[in-house]
């Protein structure tokens, strides 16, 4: 919810229950992530209530007293539960609940497109992004998740709060430009993908070209926002032949680009190709046997949106293959 919803709602209970006292408000933000959201739920890291009534923070301290003292059976371990680790119950006032939750996802999206823009500079000047920002994310204040180059960040959840985020400031007199620029590097990434892509194949007409991943990560089947949604855009707009391949979200893409070509299988994706698009982290494209895939393609080239390859690996088995801030 955005900002001053639960101050708004609670101001207009008390003008039309006429005295009657029965209404608590309080902000519960959740942080599941798409994909893991079960085991997010059973095991957060922190639990945060936003309330203005001491009355609505005991009542949501009795609702989540399982989840707080592990006092549940299982479902994500069978039962047997290997956490022993208690979150942490945060009870805030109203708004600050729901700034957080903006705050949350806003900074993982400025971390994503940080290590982009990093990413960037070390393609100009001979440095391996990897190495940076590995060496970076051992720093405990900076940490290593979300600090990973490639395609940026798709779904709903990270552009909707960035927006929100801008406007709520913007309304209140804040110009929230580390913001706007976060989301100006990460619409960049697709003009960056596509200028490897565009480069390495120089005429993108009538060439077949395997996009392997759809969704905007892996283990969900959402394509909302989904980068390689606009890189199939574009591929179709120049004339290429697009098989398209994913292990969830072929059937919700098809309707958004029928023209296409889909597979389940990669390796048919990959059968006759020019080149391989690799737009999804999921583990089945981590496990390629690209010895194999090179047999199938008519061009051995691969342009990685998610650095999932070694360049070494992949040069040494004769592909040519390009990725973000390691070349």
């Amino acid at each position: 919810m955005p900002a001053r919803t639960g101050i708004e709602l609670q101001r207009a209970l008390s003008a039309y229950s006429r005295g009657n006292g029965g209404f608590r408000v309080a902000s519960n933000p959740e942080f599941l992530r798409e994909g893991t959201a079960v085991e997010d739920f059973f095991h957060p890291d922190r639990i945060v209530v936003g309330v203005e009534d001491p009355a609505a923070a005991e009542q949501l301290r009795e609702i989540y007293r399982p989840i707080l003292e592990h006092q549940f059976t299982c479902p994500v371990h069978n039962g047997k539960c290997p956490d022993t680790h208690k979150a942490e119950f945060l009870v805030t006032t109203i708004n600050s609940a729901e700034l957080i939750k903006h705050a949350s996802n806003s900074f993982l999206a400025l971390k994503i497109s940080y290590a982009n823009a990093v990413a960037d500079l070390c393609e100009k000047l001979g440095a391996n992004v990897e190495e940076v920002t590995h060496a970076m994310g051992l720093d405990p204040r900076i940490g290593t998740q979300f600090l990973k180059a490639g395609l940026g960040f798709g779904g709903f959840c990270f552009p909707k709060d960035i927006q929100a985020f801008i406007s709520l400031a913007a309304t209140v007199g804040v110009d929230f430009e580390i913001l706007k620029a976060a989301e100006r590097v990460n619409k960049q990434r697709i003009d960056r993908f596509f200028d490897k892509v565009s480069k390495a194949l120089w005429v993108v007409k009538g060439k077949r070209v395997a996009v392997l991943g759809l969704a905007f990560k892996a283990n969900t089947d959402d394509i909302r926002f989904a980068p390689a949604l606009e890189v199939m855009k574009r591929l179709l707009e120049e004339g290429a032949e697009v098989h398209a391949c994913d292990p969830e979200a072929l059937e919700k893409t098809k309707r958004q680009f029928p023209q296409a070509h889909y597979h389940d299988d990669p390796y048919k994706a990959l059968e006759g190709a020019h080149a391989a698009l690799i737009c999804t982290e999921w583990d089945v494209y981590k496990k390629i046997d690209w010895d194999r895939a090179g047999k199938l393609m008519v061009r051995k080239l691969v342009v990685d949106g998610r650095n999932l390859y070694q360049p070494e690996k992949m040069k040494a088995l004769g592909f040519e293959y390009f990725s973000f801030g390691r070349e």
